[in-house]
Protein backbone atom coordinates (compact mmCIF):
# COMPACT_ATOMS: atom_id res chain seq x y z
CA UNK A 1 0.00 0.00 0.00
CA UNK A 2 2.52 2.65 -1.09
CA UNK A 3 1.68 6.28 -0.50
CA UNK A 4 1.38 9.02 2.12
CA UNK A 5 -1.31 9.42 4.75
CA UNK A 6 -1.70 13.19 4.38
CA UNK A 7 -4.09 13.89 7.27
CA UNK A 8 -2.89 12.99 10.77
CA UNK A 9 -3.43 14.64 14.16
CA UNK A 10 -1.21 14.33 17.22
CA UNK A 11 -1.56 14.99 20.93
CA UNK A 12 -0.69 18.61 20.17
CA UNK A 13 -4.27 19.16 19.01
CA UNK A 14 -7.00 16.56 19.51
CA UNK A 15 -5.12 13.35 18.76
CA UNK A 16 -4.16 10.67 21.25
CA UNK A 17 -0.64 9.73 20.11
CA UNK A 18 2.72 11.44 19.85
CA UNK A 19 4.90 11.58 16.73
CA UNK A 20 6.99 8.50 17.56
CA UNK A 21 3.88 6.37 18.11
CA UNK A 22 2.35 7.64 14.86
CA UNK A 23 5.49 6.89 12.83
CA UNK A 24 5.58 3.38 14.29
CA UNK A 25 2.00 2.73 13.16
CA UNK A 26 2.70 4.23 9.73
CA UNK A 27 5.63 1.89 9.27
CA UNK A 28 3.45 -1.07 10.26
CA UNK A 29 1.14 -0.08 7.39
CA UNK A 30 4.10 0.14 4.97
CA UNK A 31 3.34 3.76 4.18
CA UNK A 32 5.97 5.78 2.33
CA UNK A 33 5.39 8.79 4.57
CA UNK A 34 2.90 10.92 6.47
CA UNK A 35 1.88 14.54 6.96
CA UNK A 36 1.22 16.03 10.40
CA UNK A 37 -1.80 18.32 10.20
CA UNK A 38 -2.83 19.39 13.70
CA UNK A 39 -5.71 21.80 14.15
CA UNK A 40 -4.55 25.43 14.22
CA UNK A 41 -1.23 24.58 15.87
CA UNK A 42 2.38 23.89 14.92
CA UNK A 43 3.33 22.63 18.39
CA UNK A 44 4.26 19.11 17.19
CA UNK A 45 6.36 20.11 14.18
CA UNK A 46 9.71 20.55 15.95
CA UNK A 47 9.36 17.03 17.33
CA UNK A 48 8.28 15.77 13.91
CA UNK A 49 11.43 17.21 12.34
CA UNK A 50 13.55 15.53 15.02
CA UNK A 51 11.86 12.14 14.53
CA UNK A 52 12.19 12.49 10.76
CA UNK A 53 15.94 13.03 11.10
CA UNK A 54 16.35 10.15 13.54
CA UNK A 55 14.26 7.60 11.63
CA UNK A 56 14.71 8.85 8.04
CA UNK A 57 10.95 8.39 7.67
CA UNK A 58 9.37 11.10 5.50
CA UNK A 59 7.19 13.50 7.51
CA UNK A 60 5.64 16.52 5.79
CA UNK A 61 5.12 19.47 8.17
CA UNK A 62 1.55 20.64 7.89
CA UNK A 63 -1.47 22.17 9.57
CA UNK A 64 -5.25 22.13 9.36
CA UNK A 65 -6.73 25.61 9.64
CA UNK A 66 -10.33 25.99 10.75
CA UNK A 67 -12.19 28.49 8.61
CA UNK A 68 -15.76 29.60 8.10
CA UNK A 69 -17.68 30.69 4.99
CA UNK A 70 -21.17 31.88 5.82
CA UNK A 71 -22.69 29.13 7.96
CA UNK A 72 -20.30 26.52 6.62
CA UNK A 73 -17.20 25.16 8.35
CA UNK A 74 -14.36 24.88 5.84
CA UNK A 75 -11.03 23.32 6.77
CA UNK A 76 -7.88 24.11 4.80
CA UNK A 77 -4.86 21.83 4.98
CA UNK A 78 -1.40 23.30 4.50
CA UNK A 79 1.67 21.24 3.56
CA UNK A 80 5.42 21.93 3.66
CA UNK A 81 4.78 25.02 5.76
CA UNK A 82 7.75 26.89 7.23
CA UNK A 83 6.49 26.67 10.79
CA UNK A 84 9.40 28.74 12.13
CA UNK A 85 8.15 31.95 10.55
CA UNK A 86 7.35 34.33 13.42
CA UNK A 87 4.15 35.70 11.86
CA UNK A 88 2.66 32.20 11.72
CA UNK A 89 3.21 31.55 15.42
CA UNK A 90 1.78 34.98 16.28
CA UNK A 91 -1.41 34.44 14.26
CA UNK A 92 -1.88 30.94 15.62
CA UNK A 93 -1.43 32.24 19.18
CA UNK A 94 -4.40 34.55 18.58
CA UNK A 95 -6.51 31.60 17.39
CA UNK A 96 -5.42 29.46 20.36
CA UNK A 97 -6.26 32.22 22.84
CA UNK A 98 -9.70 32.45 21.25
CA UNK A 99 -10.09 28.68 21.69
CA UNK A 100 -9.26 28.96 25.40
CA UNK A 101 -11.69 31.83 25.92
CA UNK A 102 -14.37 29.86 24.13
CA UNK A 103 -13.78 26.90 26.44
CA UNK A 104 -14.34 29.07 29.52
CA UNK A 105 -17.54 30.47 28.03
CA UNK A 106 -18.93 27.02 27.15
CA UNK A 107 -18.12 25.72 30.63
CA UNK A 108 -19.96 28.72 32.15
CA UNK A 109 -23.04 27.92 30.08
CA UNK A 110 -22.92 24.23 30.99
CA UNK A 111 -22.69 25.11 34.69
CA UNK A 112 -25.95 27.05 34.33
CA UNK A 113 -27.47 23.75 33.23
CA UNK A 114 -26.13 21.94 36.33
CA UNK A 115 -23.13 20.42 34.54
CA UNK A 116 -20.09 21.93 36.27
CA UNK A 117 -16.69 21.28 34.68
CA UNK A 118 -13.12 22.42 35.40
CA UNK A 119 -12.15 24.55 32.38
CA UNK A 120 -8.53 24.87 33.50
CA UNK A 121 -8.21 21.08 33.71
CA UNK A 122 -9.76 20.59 30.27
CA UNK A 123 -7.33 23.10 28.77
CA UNK A 124 -4.37 21.53 30.58
CA UNK A 125 -5.02 18.05 29.18
CA UNK A 126 -6.00 19.19 25.69
CA UNK A 127 -2.53 19.88 24.33
CA UNK A 128 -2.03 23.05 22.32
CA UNK A 129 -5.40 23.21 20.62
CA UNK A 130 -8.46 23.06 22.88
CA UNK A 131 -11.67 22.23 21.06
CA UNK A 132 -15.22 21.10 21.72
CA UNK A 133 -14.26 17.39 21.52
CA UNK A 134 -12.19 17.91 24.69
CA UNK A 135 -15.21 19.42 26.44
CA UNK A 136 -17.40 16.57 25.18
CA UNK A 137 -14.92 14.07 26.62
CA UNK A 138 -15.06 15.83 30.00
CA UNK A 139 -18.87 15.76 29.93
CA UNK A 140 -18.79 12.04 29.21
CA UNK A 141 -16.29 11.42 32.01
CA UNK A 142 -18.56 13.24 34.46
CA UNK A 143 -21.55 11.18 33.36
CA UNK A 144 -23.54 14.14 32.07
CA UNK A 145 -24.03 12.44 28.72
CA UNK A 146 -23.93 8.87 27.46
CA UNK A 147 -21.66 9.64 24.50
CA UNK A 148 -19.57 12.46 23.05
CA UNK A 149 -22.06 12.59 20.18
CA UNK A 150 -24.82 13.39 22.67
CA UNK A 151 -22.73 16.30 24.00
CA UNK A 152 -22.87 17.90 20.56
CA UNK A 153 -26.44 16.98 19.65
CA UNK A 154 -27.91 18.25 22.94
CA UNK A 155 -25.52 20.81 24.37
CA UNK A 156 -22.44 22.13 22.55
CA UNK A 157 -23.31 21.68 18.87
CA UNK A 158 -24.34 24.60 16.68
CA UNK A 159 -27.66 26.03 17.89
CA UNK A 160 -27.58 24.12 21.19
CA UNK A 161 -27.80 25.75 24.67
CA UNK A 162 -24.04 25.79 25.33
CA UNK A 163 -22.83 26.49 21.80
CA UNK A 164 -20.37 29.36 21.48
CA UNK A 165 -19.08 30.47 18.07
CA UNK A 166 -15.31 30.61 17.69
CA UNK A 167 -13.02 33.15 16.07
CA UNK A 168 -12.25 31.73 12.65
CA UNK A 169 -10.47 32.69 9.48
CA UNK A 170 -12.20 32.83 6.15
CA UNK A 171 -11.00 30.02 3.84
CA UNK A 172 -9.37 32.70 1.68
CA UNK A 173 -7.42 34.02 4.66
CA UNK A 174 -6.40 30.46 5.51
CA UNK A 175 -5.02 29.89 2.01
CA UNK A 176 -3.16 33.19 2.13
CA UNK A 177 -1.71 32.32 5.53
CA UNK A 178 -0.46 28.95 4.28
CA UNK A 179 1.06 30.46 1.16
CA UNK A 180 2.79 33.18 3.21
CA UNK A 181 4.33 30.32 5.22
CA UNK A 182 5.71 28.86 1.95
CA UNK A 183 3.18 26.03 1.98
CA UNK A 184 0.59 24.64 -0.41
CA UNK A 185 -3.12 24.71 0.41
CA UNK A 186 -5.59 21.84 0.07
CA UNK A 187 -9.32 21.71 0.77
CA UNK A 188 -10.02 19.16 3.51
CA UNK A 189 -12.92 16.67 3.36
CA UNK A 190 -15.14 18.73 1.01
CA UNK A 191 -17.90 16.16 1.34
CA UNK A 192 -18.47 17.23 4.94
CA UNK A 193 -20.68 20.26 4.42
CA UNK A 194 -18.56 22.32 2.00
CA UNK A 195 -20.66 23.93 -0.77
CA UNK A 196 -19.30 23.03 -4.21
CA UNK A 197 -19.74 26.59 -5.49
CA UNK A 198 -16.95 27.65 -3.13
CA UNK A 199 -14.33 25.42 -4.78
CA UNK A 200 -13.68 27.51 -7.92
CA UNK A 201 -13.28 30.60 -5.73
CA UNK A 202 -10.69 28.78 -3.63
CA UNK A 203 -8.86 27.71 -6.80
CA UNK A 204 -8.61 31.36 -7.87
CA UNK A 205 -7.12 32.19 -4.46
CA UNK A 206 -4.39 29.56 -4.87
CA UNK A 207 -5.81 26.20 -3.82
CA UNK A 208 -3.44 23.44 -4.96
CA UNK A 209 -5.32 20.28 -4.06
CA UNK A 210 -8.49 18.70 -2.76
CA UNK A 211 -8.91 15.85 -0.29
CA UNK A 212 -10.68 13.24 -2.39
CA UNK A 213 -10.14 10.14 -0.24
CA UNK A 214 -11.45 10.56 3.31
CA UNK A 215 -13.26 8.20 5.73
CA UNK A 216 -16.37 10.41 5.62
CA UNK A 217 -16.57 10.23 1.80
CA UNK A 218 -18.43 7.38 0.15
CA UNK A 219 -17.57 6.04 -3.30
CA UNK A 220 -19.87 8.50 -5.06
CA UNK A 221 -18.35 11.45 -3.22
CA UNK A 222 -14.81 10.33 -3.97
CA UNK A 223 -15.67 9.91 -7.65
CA UNK A 224 -17.20 13.39 -7.78
CA UNK A 225 -14.29 15.10 -6.05
CA UNK A 226 -11.76 13.26 -8.19
CA UNK A 227 -13.51 14.66 -11.27
CA UNK A 228 -13.44 18.14 -9.72
CA UNK A 229 -9.71 17.73 -9.01
CA UNK A 230 -9.07 16.79 -12.64
CA UNK A 231 -11.20 19.66 -13.93
CA UNK A 232 -9.20 22.25 -11.98
CA UNK A 233 -5.84 20.44 -12.30
CA UNK A 234 -5.67 19.96 -8.54
CA UNK A 235 -3.80 17.23 -6.72
CA UNK A 236 -6.20 14.53 -5.48
CA UNK A 237 -5.20 13.78 -1.91
CA UNK A 238 -6.22 11.21 0.64
CA UNK A 239 -5.79 10.84 4.38
CA UNK A 240 -7.18 8.97 7.34
CA UNK A 241 -7.90 12.07 9.47
CA UNK A 242 -6.33 9.94 12.18
CA UNK A 243 -6.77 11.02 15.80
CA UNK A 244 -5.79 7.80 17.56
CA UNK A 245 -9.19 6.18 17.93
CA UNK A 246 -9.40 2.50 16.88
CA UNK A 247 -12.33 3.19 14.55
CA UNK A 248 -10.09 5.11 12.13
CA UNK A 249 -6.61 3.72 11.52
CA UNK A 250 -3.57 5.29 9.90
CA UNK A 251 -3.46 4.51 6.20
CA UNK A 252 -7.16 3.68 5.81
CA UNK A 253 -7.08 6.47 3.24
CA UNK A 254 -3.88 7.64 1.58
CA UNK A 255 -2.38 9.66 -1.25
CA UNK A 256 -0.50 7.98 -4.09
CA UNK A 257 3.07 9.07 -4.69
CA UNK A 258 2.24 10.61 -8.05
CA UNK A 259 -0.33 12.91 -6.40
CA UNK A 260 2.12 13.91 -3.65
CA UNK A 261 4.57 14.82 -6.41
CA UNK A 262 1.85 16.70 -8.31
CA UNK A 263 1.08 18.74 -5.19
CA UNK A 264 4.76 19.57 -4.84
CA UNK A 265 4.95 20.62 -8.50
CA UNK A 266 1.91 22.85 -8.03
CA UNK A 267 3.74 24.51 -5.17
CA UNK A 268 6.90 25.02 -7.19
CA UNK A 269 4.95 26.55 -10.07
CA UNK A 270 3.45 29.02 -7.62
CA UNK A 271 6.94 30.02 -6.50
CA UNK A 272 6.63 28.19 -3.18
CA UNK A 273 9.71 26.70 -1.53
CA UNK A 274 8.95 23.21 -0.28
CA UNK A 275 12.28 22.61 1.44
Amino acid sequence: MPGFDMHIHTKASDGLLDIAQIVSKAKEKDLDGIAITDHDTIAALDEAAKIKEETHFPIIPGIELSAEWGNFNVHILGYWIDWKKSFLAERLDILQQARRERCYHIVELLEKHDMPLDADKIIAVSGSSIGRPHIAAAMLEKGYVKSSKESFSKWIGRGMPAYVPRLKLSPFEAIEMIREANGVAVLAHPGVGVPEKLIPELVIEGLSGIEVHHPDHNYQAETKFYQIARHYCLAALGGSDFHGHPSRVIGCRFTSLDQVELLARRGHRQGISLG
